[in-house]
């Protein structure tokens, strides 16, 4: 989950609106992100949200020029980031391209989620169904060129 001051960030260190921003959708956290993004509209970024799915397509297709992960704390050799960021770092170093890790003021071990998995609002898994999605991925250092 982007920072509050990411925006600012873009804009001072990539000035250009030549390019789009690709999201990586944030379940459960959707309603946070979408207040999060309005930031980057406001400034003039086309910002697409995307699911997991189609960020490794994205990646495997060249279609970003570099990755950014948000960690909430660095631990060891590694940086404690949103669930789901491993993952990415992976996918980011397998294509080659670069990963780089910006910290961020979202805590995801304060912040109340819903019991019912979703996405865009619709639950995803029917009534009964357990759901799982790991709130923090523990990110190790090797797969990250640049910390800002």
């Amino acid at each position: 989950m982007p920072g509050r001051d990411f925006a600012g960030f873009l804009e001072e260190h990539y000035p250009s609106r030549g390019w789009g921003l690709l999201c990586a959708e944030s379940r459960p956290h959707e309603i946070e992100l979408g207040s999060r993004l309005e930031a980057f509209t406001a400034r003039g970024y086309t910002t697409t949200v995307i699911t997991d799915n189609m960020v490794g397509l994205c990646l495997s297709k060249k279609k970003a020029a570099g990755v950014f992960l948000f960690n909430q704390r660095m631990v060891d050799d590694g940086a404690l980031c949103q669930g789901g960021s491993l993952l990415i770092a992976v996918l980011a170093q397998e294509c080659g391209i670069s990963c780089n890790l910006y910290p961020t003021d979202f805590d995801l071990e304060k912040v109340e989620i819903s019991c019912n998995l979703g996405f865009a609002g619709d639950p995803i898994a029917p009534k009964g169904v357990k759901s799982y999605v790991p709130r923090i991925d523990r990110v190790p250092m090797h797969y990250i060129a640049k910390v800002w």
